[in-house]
């Protein structure tokens, strides 16, 4: 399994106290250049959520290699400080503990994150999901605990060794939400995490070692 891909989102699912029913998609970024869109919209839970959107030249497998290379992901993943492994169940399933630098005199913020990965059959599409669980193991003083983290990355195989890969998530970083730095924060995360995320992952994706990855669970197109 794949827990680390959870780290990348730990900083960007954010709450704001909205409620409601889901919301349209509202395009916050639009980097042509770089074939990558940011999406922001609130949920039918009343969460902020993020939807990042670009196509990569890449195999599955890469994708896989990627996140499961812990030690280089604070690299490449917005204010990620640490990714670790908890416990694992299978090679599709984990626990994952990560941590994540916010700004002073804002707390930096840990999750513990429950996750799977899939692959339809059909379309050879894999989903990696995360869920929080937050009281997995013990709570550290040093860090507020995110309560509540969902998260999906998806890969679509294209044809011609492309792949279109599509980032989403929302949660609760936890904590004092009254105060007007963290509630800024949270506002410029939602839409420069995702995007700072996904345009260095297209960079390092591609990287030789990681493409020539080979995984028995991964079924390439």
């Amino acid at each position: 399994m794949i827990p680390r891909f959870v780290a990348l989102l730990v900083l960007f699912l954010l709450y704001l106290p909205w409620a409601g029913a889901a919301s349209d998609w509202d395009l916050k970024i639009d980097d042509r250049e770089a074939d990558l869109q940011i999406f922001s919209r609130v949920n039918e839970r009343g969460y902020p959520e993020f939807r990042g959107v670009t196509k990569v030249k890449s195999t599955l497998g890469g994708f896989v290699a990627l996140f499961k290379d812990l030690d280089h992901m604070p690299n490449w993943a917005y204010r990620i400080r640490k990714a670790e492994r908890l416990k694992v169940i299978s090679e599709m399933e984990s626990y994952a503990y990560t941590i994540n630098s916010l700004p002073p005199p804002l707390f930096d913020r840990d999750a513990i994150v429950h996750s799977m990965i899939t692959q339809d059959a059909a379309t050879l599409k894999m989903t990696f999901r995360g869920s929080g669980a937050p009281d997995f193991a013990p709570r550290n003083d040093r860090y507020v605990r995110m309560p509540v983290v969902e998260s999906s990355w998806t890969f679509t195989p294209l044809g011609g060794g492309m792949v279109e890969v599509v980032f989403e998530g929302y949660g609760d970083p936890g904590g004092t939400l009254s105060s007007g730095l963290l509630a800024w924060f949270i506002r410029i995360s939602l839409s420069e995490a995702p995007y700072q995320t996904m345009l260095q992952m297209k960079k390092f994706v591609t990287r030789p070692e990681y493409q020539a990855a080979k995984y028995p669970f991964i079924r390439e197109p």
